[in-house]
């Protein structure tokens, strides 16, 4: 797309381009140099901070912390490439529950596991992989390649869109994911108990653990169903979602079948097993078992909801809230796949907070995109003193956009981000500009 900025370079130009701009500003007099460089570099002087925690008995803590991010860092600006600079910054763990925790064990081979409920990813290493210095590398890895693969796929410039003005054949950019589901679209959760025998306190367990997923939705309503009767229905073809294989147990395919799929509505729906038959035990859906004598399961029905296999003998017919903190979890699975959350293997708490990042990040993409824009006309018109104050007040909220992504506070610079790009467009919403054409 364009060339990456030596960081060096960006650090010392950036802040002079900005108070250059001011200057010129207060004089009422626009830079068109200086705003052109931030509509062709539109995240070269962002940095993206992302704490981690790490946890070991063995290892110094500050040495392999400090190791993986020089690691991290060198493959960041030089492999990927990434427009924003992506930097991993490590603390000791002290019971923190805002970031990633990364443990490391000692072992007899070398290994990892990340858990996407509890919120933390393990290393496991070996005497050998110490003494070979392979620690940091391995570390580098879990973080880049399993925990933040999707994020970091979304910074680099494959991940930007190259607009045209027909005009003046200038060029702008957007990001691929602009135009996404939104926040800010409605849906619809409809919380559903298959088993006319079963009853669920479905209502407090949203309250008690869906609220973290809950609080980032704009518009939203939740109803809850319960199935009165148990019908088995003959195994059939329903259609290429519907795992064939499951069309046979009592009440899902006819329940599915009458609820048509919407983009606005995600059904999650509870199925004890013991509502099925033995026939449950040797079901398999891609290769993975329906069930699991020990263990809950969960599936996904693509563009549809999911449903929560669970034991619910011991229950003796009704379930308790704090008994279904996995189940919401796995319906919160569910909502953040419906808006495209990055990372599907990681807490839904992390994945939100890549999403607020990434959505940061397409903000501050949009505002120089519309700059772009503002660049063009002021080619061939006067600025007045209107358009003066709203550039330099739209530059204030990027600084401060960039200070948040900075000191890890993704709240803020998402809304501050996303008010920046409303008022910017409602600044200039009375200029004329031409088509833009999307080139790839």
């Amino acid at each position: 797309m364009f060339k990456p900025t030596l960081v060096l370079v960006i650090a010392l130009i950036s802040p002079l381009l900005y108070q250059q701009l001011l200057n010129f500003l207060n004089r009422k007099v626009v830079p068109l140099e200086v705003l052109r460089y931030y509509v062709q570099h539109p995240l070269d002087d962002v940095t993206i901070k992302i704490p981690v925690y790490i946890e070991s008995a063995d290892l110094r803590l500050l040495d392999v912390g400090e190791a993986i991010h020089i690691q991290a860092l060198g493959r960041l600006r030089e492999t990927e490439r990434t427009l924003p600079d992506v930097q991993f910054d490590f603390f000791e763990y002290t019971n923190q529950t805002d970031a990633l925790l990364m443990k490391f064990f000692i072992s007899d081979g070398n290994g990892i596991y990340v858990d996407a409920v509890e919120g933390y990813a393990a290393l496991f290493y070996t005497l050998e992989a110490v003494d070979a210095n392979d620690v940091p590398y391995f570390g580098t890895q879990l973080l880049l390649d399993h925990c933040y693969n999707d994020e970091i796929k979304n910074y680099v410039a494959d991940r930007f869109l190259q607009l045209v003005d027909y005009n003046s054949k200038k060029h702008s950019f957007l990001h691929q994911s602009q135009y996404e589901t939104s926040l800010q679209d409605p849906l619809r959760l409809v919380f559903v108990m298959m088993s006319a025998e079963t009853n669920w306190e479905v209502e407090q367990a949203v309250k008690m653990h869906l609220e973290p997923v809950l609080s980032i939705l704009s518009n939203y309503t939740l109803e809850y169903l319960h199935v009165d009767e148990d019908v088995k229905s003959p195994s059939r073809y329903i259609d290429e979602h519907f795992p064939e294989e499951l069309s046979a147990l009592p009440n899902l395919a006819d329940f599915y079948l009458s609820h048509n799929s919407s983009n606005s509505t995600l059904y999650l729906l509870y199925y004890p097993f013991e509502l099925a038959d033995d026939s449950i035990r040797t079901m398999s859906v891609d290769n993975h078992s329906i069930y699991s004598s020990k263990e809950n399961t969960f599936l996904n029905i693509k563009s549809w909801g999911s449903v929560y296999f669970a034991h619910t003998a011991s229950y003796h017919g009704y379930v308790p809230a704090q008994n279904l903190a996995d189940c919401m979890w796995s319906f919160a699975e569910s909502v953040l796949d419906h808006y495209h959350f990055p990372n599907e293997n990681m807490a839904p708490a992390l994945r939100i907070q890549m999403y607020k990042r990434i959505a940061t990040v397409r903000n501050l993409t949009y505002f120089s995109h519309r700059l772009s824009q503002v660049v063009g006309w002021l080619e061939s018109n006067t600025l007045d003193s209107s358009l003066g104050s709203a550039i330099l007040d739209a530059f204030g909220r990027r600084e401060q956009v960039k200070e948040r992504l900075e000191s890890y506070d993704y709240d803020a610079a998402l809304q501050l981000s996303t008010h920046l790009a409303a008022v910017f467009d409602k600044q200039i919403q009375n200029l004329d500009f031409g088509k833009l054409e999307i080139i790839g």
